[in-house]
């Protein structure tokens, strides 16, 4: 029976080599007999190392950069949350919320909503009126009103007409009287005929005179009333024409106010935008150098294995970028342009001369709770 031989080799590294490899690992991951886990790897370099007190309590980071066990007297987040101490860390990922001049618009916005009706219903009553007015303009002449302009002295007049016909009347008499007493002829039916002749025109007289005068007050005080009435038609249109013109420019002047208010919604705003985009930029600067200061022993120990496999490496690097969401009111909010974002920012957000690293949660980013 033949004999079956199992030949095993097994290349192992140089004695240096397999300490370097194994203190390598040890730093990167490893377990001691107890269970306890240690090195890079055993956890998560994006979570900080929370600052706690003697009994273990979570410790809060002030203004100044100190810690304090006084969550009232901590400094607080976007959110209005007390930031809690961490060493190390990298802040979460976070959109930052509207500023004041942001909030403050939205709200000058919805106050301004409508902020034409009071324009527009007086506009509406006014141009009312204006109709109101042109239609009392369509009625007809009324030919009795000739007597509101006709002349009170006219009765007068005539009968101090009457009165000097009389008198004329009464020295015609007496002159044929006295002739007709030089011709012999006094009393006699000759005189009395001519007597009654001038009566009779002394009559007629009184009669055309009266109706003439009569009829010169009533042509009068009718074209007087006529000139009124027309005059009063033109006045009473454009009065009319008048109103609704105001009526229209009340309107106007509604829809101007809204247009003029939101332009200040605009530029407020606008200028709000700016200083977001300015926060979130610096928030995202801090972010990427604490996630590059989290992970760059992670790259040093690469480099290390690749000296091991004798491999040429020129390298690990990590970079990080993070490109904010355009405002979903950015397309509404475009009228009104600012140039630049103004100064200060870092106020609106509780931001002290500490720098962006106390608004984000400590040395390295305790901001990720």
């Amino acid at each position: 029976m033949a004999e079956e031989q199992i030949v095993k080799s097994m290349e192992l590294l140089p004695e240096y080599q397999e300490k370097f490899l194994k203190d390598l690992l040890a730093n990167i991951y490893s377990v001691d007999e107890d269970g306890n886990l240690t090195g890079i790897a055993a956890f998560s370099p994006l979570f900080g190392q929370p600052v706690t007190d003697e009994d273990g309590n979570p410790m809060y980071l002030m203004e100044d950069g100190t810690y304090t066990s006084d969550a009232s007297l901590a400094q607080t987040d976007q959110y209005g949350e007390p930031v809690i101490a961490t060493e190390g860390g990298v802040a979460a990922p976070d959109i930052i919320r509207f500023t004041d001049p942001q909030v403050k618009a939205l709200n000058l916005a919805d106050e301004g909503i409508g902020a034409y009706q009071p324009f527009l219903d007086r506009s509406e009553d006014i141009f009312e009126e204006g109709v109101t007015t042109l239609q009392d303009t369509t009625g007809s002449y009324d030919p009795t009103t000739y007597k509101d302009y006709y002349d009170p002295f006219v009765d007068e007049v005539i009968e101090s007409a009457y009165k000097d016909i009389d008198e004329q009347t009464a020295q015609a008499q007496a002159g044929q009287s006295a002739q007709a007493v030089g011709a012999g002829a006094f009393g006699g039916s000759r005189s009395a005929l001519m007597q009654a002749e001038l009566e009779k025109a002394a009559i007629e007289n009184k009669a055309d005179l009266g109706a003439r005068l009569r009829s010169q007050a009533y042509s009068g005080a009718q074209n007087q009333a006529m000139s009124a009435f027309e005059n009063q038609q033109k006045r009473g249109q454009q009065a009319g024409q008048l109103f609704q013109g105001l009526g229209q420019s009340m309107g106007a002047l509604g829809e101007a106010t809204q247009g003029m208010g939101q332009k200040d919604v605009n530029a407020l705003f606008n200028m709000g935008q700016q200083e977001q985009q300015q926060l979130q930029r610096e928030y995202d600067v801090v972010r990427a150098g604490q996630l590059e200061e989290a992970y760059e022993p992670f790259a040093r120990f690469s480099y290390m294995r690749d000296i091991l496999k004798g491999v040429p490496s020129s390298g690990t690097s990590l970079s990080a970028a993070a490109t904010p969401q355009a405002s979903p009111l950015g397309n509404f909010f475009q009228n009104a342009g600012i140039s630049s974002a103004g100064q200060g920012y870092g106020n609106i957000f509780g931001l002290s001369s500490g720098g962006l690293g106390s608004f984000y949660g400590g040395n390295q980013g305790g901001y990720y709770r």
